[in-house]
């Protein structure tokens, strides 16, 4: 498992941390049956949360109350069948197909053009079940390739634009059931994403001279550890900033859940945290890029015992 909103197991009862690791296998099996065997590499932290959070307030939401087992689980076909997660599934394949023409775009590798080859068969079903989808993600992705040629360096307004697609797509997902506070969690939360991304990739963006909203304008850099201890207060307000934004559209909208509080309050209120503090450390890459995960070169220096 990779990515940044984590949950914290030691701090989470058994019943909340066996029905987290629920809804992991499920996201997991909703992309097998939908998508192939192929496509399951790039299951998340944040796709199982997206998949929580929507799941806790929508009418035909379901409660997944612990994983199914046995042995070779990502063989085994899914036991949801919901319009909610087949949309999540296909959401997902098809932001892998963004991130992989990004990586491509940023400089042809064997690992990018591998994986879309990985992926062909998952991202032209995706296309053609949820075009919308499709639609939605191209657009937010020429958006935010402009502010990058701007050379804008505000983090904030980069995460945020990052983040549209997203909202977008999740707004379609959800159609009626749509509120502003769910758009305000998942804007923040896409926007904190981005910015914990760029920390993560800091050193790797300077050495390969490619965009990064913190690099906008430097002239030397030290190394990921110094540049953030010599930048620390700029960095943590950044984050602070997100993490309270996301903290104050969460809290609206706990009063409305109808299910799995237990699990959110622990992403939100320490899964996050403890994120943080792993990236701005330096040394900690926790969200690898999709040519990676589909080349089998991962790096997932995660806490969670799942």
């Amino acid at each position: 498992m990779f990515g940044y909103a984590v949950p914290i197991d030691i701090m989470m009862s058994s019943k909340d941390a066996s029905a987290y690791r629920g809804y992991y296998c499920e996201t997991c099996h909703q992309l097998r049956d939908g998508y192939g065997v192929m496509s399951t590499v790039i299951v998340s932290y944040e796709l199982t949360f997206a998949s929580i959070i929507l799941n806790s307030f929508v009418k035909d939401g379901v409660q997944i109350e612990k994983p199914k087992t046995g042995t070779l689980c990502v063989m085994r076909h899914g036991s949801v069948h919901t319009e909610l997660m087949k949309k999540i599934a296909a959401y997902t394949i098809l932001v892998a197909n963004n991130d992989l023409i990004d990586d491509k775009l940023d400089g042809p590798s064997f690992k990018s053009n591998f994986g879309l080859i990985w992926m062909n068969h998952s991202i032209m079903k995706a296309q053609k079940d949820y075009p919308e989808f499709d639609r939605a993600i191209l657009e937010g992705y020429e958006l935010l390739r402009e502010k990058e040629k701007s050379g804008c360096s505000d983090p904030i307004e980069m995460g945020e634009t990052s983040a549209k697609s997203m909202v977008d797509v999740m707004r379609l997902i959800n159609g009626d059931e749509w509120n502003e506070d769910l758009e305000q969690l998942f804007l923040n939360l896409g926007a904190w994403v981005y910015v914990m991304d760029a920390i993560d990739d800091l050193s790797e963006d300077w050495r390969n001279k490619q965009y990064n909203p913190f690099l906008v304008n430097c002239e030397e850099f030290p190394g990921a550890v110094p540049f953030i201890e010599n930048n620390v207060y700029y960095i943590s307000e950044t984050l602070n900033t997100l993490v309270g934004r996301i903290q104050s559209a969460y809290a609206k909208l706990r009063p409305k859940m109808v299910r799995n509080v237990g699990i959110m309050d622990n992403v939100i209120y320490q899964g996050i945290p403890v994120s943080i503090r792993r990236v701005m450390s330096g040394n900690s890459k926790m969200r690898p890029k999709i040519s990676d995960m589909v080349s089998g070169k991962l790096n997932r220096s995660i806490g969670s015992q799942f």
